[in-house]
């Protein structure tokens, strides 16, 4: 009881889970979040894990204060199935990565996933630099440099950094 209490009383209740019912037949879980509001997601996203766990949807239950839920042996966090299924959960966590992450390497790497673009695409540039760059290990680039990133993803080397 302390439990469900904490998590109806949290600042965001949306990023909690207190209930849900598996429809095996349907191949769907309803979840419910602690706002009550229910989320409707595909078995299909409970892939077995790297040791070769399977989940037993007859073996369904919400733990961790409603950050987790388990099928049997088999776990899954709330953020990512939120993240997985839910379009506004991935809205307000990229906007708020984009708030809490400005440095130029974010900013970088950011654009480049919006281009479509890998790390290897920045010839003749090393993908391992614009690794350690994304990664902030390497102040913002100069010169050249910055002109071959910017020519590549197609924006002016001051613009990277408003995205």
């Amino acid at each position: 009881m302390d439990e469900l209490l904490e998590v109806l009383n949290a600042a965001e209740p949306r990023e909690f889970i207190v209930g849900g019912m598996v429809d095996g037949s349907g191949g769907s879980l309803t979840l419910y979040r602690a706002n009550f509001t229910p989320l409707i997601v595909p078995l299909s996203i409970f892939e077995p894990s790297g040791a070769g766990v399977e989940p037993d949807f007859d073996a369904f239950e919400v733990i961790d204060n409603g950050h987790a839920i388990r099928f049997g042996k088999y776990e899954a966090a709330a953020d990512a199935i939120f993240y997985e299924c839910d379009s506004e959960y991935r809205k307000r966590t990229r906007r708020r990565l984009r708030n809490e992450e400005k440095t130029f390497g974010a900013s970088l790497r950011r654009l480049r996933i919006l281009r479509g673009l890998r790390q290897s695409d920045f010839t003749p540039l090393p993908p391992k630099t614009i690794a350690r760059i994304e990664r902030g290990e390497v102040a913002k680039p100069h010169g050249p440099t910055l002109g071959r990133i910017a020519d590549r993803l197609g924006v002016g080397p001051g613009e990277i950094e408003s995205y």
